[in-house]
């Protein structure tokens, strides 16, 4: 449910980024005001294990798991584009269109009959391996918590929030592609950038809580957020505890982990109650330095921005298959052109393929960006904790351990879909980079008067 789902909200964006923060390095740094001037700290320390190691038996498991996700993601992308053409193929999507047509001439209305059937037979398609994804497998390998009827709670909500959505998406879109035939890419992706704008901001209110429940972290974790608290002043930053939450992941999964999400006064960091079940204080402190990070740097509007700028590409890329696609097999299936709504499905698999295509590009922007948190957790971390290192080696290898992330991810395999580093990557990293030790300035916290 929520590859499609996905796919159509993409529809105004081409890949939409609804939560990861990112940001752009800063300039070096001279040592902050009221820490430790790095030739008083001159000692190297404890080197903690610079690997990302796991038990044989937990090794083979996080193997497994890993290749069958991949696995899925390249099979998903074949099945959905499957579906979309037997959606076409078929002419279901044409008859959707003439039952929508006979309630109504209006286009909005149109839309609202069409989107949702259509939505609701890709979906019911798309099931079987939703459901071998989403339940089967995660409860193969231990890390879920839901039961059968939970689960289909979630896709249900998964498929009216899916239906929804893309009846303002597809109804926009249409209208656009009627209005501008030849620069429809141009215009949809200008329409495409407050969309996704306002799905950002509205996200943590109303589809978060619709799964989860957010409880701010001060009320459950008064000690921890003390800490973050002095961790933030120690560096000159300031992030309001009132945004910073606990959820409940732990009624979903056993896996770990903590992000930001939001836009303006919807911004917050996110920190899986899974995570503070399973590290101890000095890791969260660096799990957290490292979300705040994304927080206080700005990472969603400067990921986005980035990613708009693929996105124009992508779209007009899309612009040129779709009407060669439409105009090749449409008048042989009833379909009247790109601005015809039953036109949707092989759109769609158009789409689906941009989205793919672009995919190492984005991830590719997210990996930088990542890896710049990284950075930026054990650097405002310096001075409150007493091996920074050691620390974010510690929180590092607990998140390896309990999501069974890969321990040698292929190369095309990270190209292609890695949001973030290799974890031992990131170990290697975390274990190595103390420029306090060296007499070096911090790079990215910015310097203070």
């Amino acid at each position: 449910m929520k590859r499609f789902a996905g796919v159509l909200l993409g529809a105004c964006c081409l890949f939409m980024v609804a939560a990861g923060a990112r940001s752009t390095r800063a300039q070096a740094s001279a040592p902050q005001a009221g820490q430790p001037e790095p030739s008083t700290r001159k000692a190297q320390p404890s080197s903690p294990p610079a690997r990302y190691t796991l038990t044989p038996e937990r090794r083979a498991q996080a193997i497994a798991y890993s290749r069958s996700l991949y696995i899925l993601y390249f099979v998903g992308t074949l099945f959905s584009v499957s579906i979309y053409v037997f959606l076409w193929w078929a002419g279901i999507a044409a008859r959707f269109r003439d039952w929508a047509r006979r309630g109504s001439q209006r286009h909005f209305i149109q839309c609202l009959i069409f989107v949702p059937l259509f939505v609701v037979a890709a979906t019911l398609l798309n099931l079987p391996l939703d459901f071998y994804s989403g339940y089967i497998l995660e409860h193969r390998f231990g890390l879920s918590t839901m039961g059968l009827a939970a689960w289909f709670g979630d896709w249900g909500k998964s498929l009216g929030i899916g239906a929804a959505l893309s009846v303002i998406v597809v109804w926009i879109f249409y209208w656009v592609v009627r209005r501008s035939p030849r620069r429809w890419w141009f215009y949809f992706w200008l329409t495409s950038i407050p969309l996704v704008l306002a799905y950002i901001l509205i996200e943590p209110y109303v589809i978060d809580p619709l799964y989860y429940k957010f409880t701010p972290l001060e009320q459950t974790q008064p000690a921890l957020v003390e800490r973050i608290e002095d961790m933030m002043k120690h560096a000159g930053i300031t992030v309001p505890p009132a945004r910073i939450f606990e959820m409940n992941a732990s009624s979903r999964t056993k896996a770990v982990d903590a992000y930001v999400t939001g836009l303006g006064a919807s911004k917050r960091v996110v920190v899986w109650d899974t995570t503070l079940k399973t590290m101890g204080p000095d890791e969260l402190l660096l799990v957290l330095g490292h979300e705040t990070g994304h927080y206080v740097l700005h990472h969603i509007p400067k990921e986005f921005a980035l990613d708009e700028g693929v996105a124009l590409l992508f779209f007009f890329l899309g612009f040129i298959a779709a009407n060669r696609l439409v105009g090749k097999v449409g008048p042989h299936s009833g379909i009247e052109g790109s601005g015809d709504i039953a036109s949707l499905p092989l759109m769609l698999v158009v789409l689906t393929f941009m989205v793919f295509l672009s995919a190492p590009l984005v991830n590719g922007i997210s990996r930088h960006y990542e890896h710049q948190a990284d950075q930026f957790g054990l650097e405002v971390a310096y001075g409150i904790v007493a091996n920074p290192n050691a620390a974010e080696v510690e929180s590092l290898q607990i998140l390896g351990n309990e999501d069974l992330a890969d321990p040698d991810p292929n190369p095309f395999i990270k190209f292609w879909l890695y949001t973030h580093p290799p974890l031992d990557d990131r170990i290697r990293f975390a274990a190595t980079y103390h420029p306090w030790s060296e007499g070096k300035p911090l790079e990215i916290l910015p310097t203070r008067p």
